[in-house]
């Protein structure tokens, strides 16, 4: 008995977290949507603490699920609202504009102190960008639990690194290597099977 009530209290902190993270707020910000210190939030989702019954009603309301819910070891969507979609998207962008800064600033200086003197050329670093890009969409996707878009960005990340690595060798070694390619397409079968596999499980 006392095992159950263990169990059924970890498997709450444990959803209190995730649907945080999954409606795109950080503890602080939905401590204050609800006139709580972030402390007491962060306690929640360690399982040191629990909100009442009347609390768990409103956070589900919030989230667009049901109290029994956060006791389920399945996680539904989380309805966001059209607002905290905006939020979320300016945050994308912002993150890979902030990347593509640091690839143009990189690209000038190489092309200052590099230019053509050697094997490695400077219009490679936009090649990487689309690499960064790519890297920058996962984590944001990993943070908003979206499967779908996190399985583009992962195949982007796949198709991304076989193009630099392809296009490295080719300019600075003149060693084309075409397989590279043939190597991630099993990479990409292996990605989509996986989502596939995650969506029928949540099902």
């Amino acid at each position: 008995m006392e095992n159950d009530i263990n169990n059924q209290q970890e498997l709450l902190a444990k959803n209190l977290a995730y649907y945080r993270k999954a409606s795109g707020l950080t503890q602080l910000e939905l401590a204050e949507k609800f006139n709580y210190s972030d402390k007491s939030v962060s306690k929640w989702e360690r399982g040191e603490g629990f909100p009442d019954i009347f609390v768990l009603k409103s956070l589900a309301d919030f989230y667009g699920i049901s109290v029994d819910d956060f006791y389920q070891s399945e996680h539904k969507a989380v309805k966001v609202s059209q607002s905290r979609k905006r939020k979320q998207t300016y945050l994308k962008l912002l993150s890979i504009g902030l990347g593509w800064l640091v690839v143009v600033l990189t690209f000038f200086f190489l092309q200052i102190f590099i230019g053509d003197k050697y094997a490695f050329k400077p219009w490679l670093t936009f090649i990487y960008g689309t690499l960064i890009t790519a890297i920058i969409l996962l984590v944001w996707e990993f943070i908003y639990h979206n499967r779908f878009l996190r399985m583009l960005a992962a195949s982007g990340i796949v198709w991304t690194t076989a193009l630099s690595l392809y296009l490295t060798f080719y300019v600075v070694m003149n060693l084309p290597l075409p397989l590279i390619f043939v190597v991630a397409i099993p990479l990409q079968i292996l990605e989509i099977t996986w989502y596939l596999f995650r969506r029928s499980k949540k099902k």
